[in-house]
């Protein structure tokens, strides 16, 4: 156990310094791939049985795109903002009926939207 909660606090330094250090593209492309980490990781909780683990960590995820989508600018990212708030929209609403059925199916299917999302997010730069 103690092993378990000193890797969390290095997880958790880790994190508060890279996010220190980058810029908003670079931080952008952290929750990406965090997201898409907690997506991995919510699948083999169910596998291995770990209904505390699969909770922990498809709530984080779903709090990741709700911030993806809470930080773009509807009103200078024109079009583009728009389809994207609605991208995040539909993958938070498929998420959290992914969750109340637990379906690892569904949740591959995120697993490869948000991948889908971070290779267009990386092009970009």
């Amino acid at each position: 156990m103690y092993r378990k909660a000193a890797l969390s606090q290095y997880t958790n330094i880790d994190a508060e310094t890279r996010t220190q250090v980058q810029d908003s593209h670079q931080l952008v492309t952290l929750l990406f791939e965090k997201g898409c980490s907690l997506l991995r990781q919510s699948q083999e909780n169910l596998k291995q049985g770990d209904v505390e683990g699969f909770s922990k960590n498809t709530d984080h995820a779903m709090q990741i795109v709700i911030g993806l989508r809470g930080v773009l600018d509807l009103d200078k990212g024109g079009d583009l903002a728009k389809q994207l708030y609605e991208t995040y929209t539909s993958i938070a609403a498929s998420l959290f009926k992914a969750i109340g059925n637990k379906d690892t199916v569904a949740i591959e299917k995120l697993y490869l939207a948000m991948s889908e999302l971070k290779e267009g997010w990386l092009a970009v730069k």
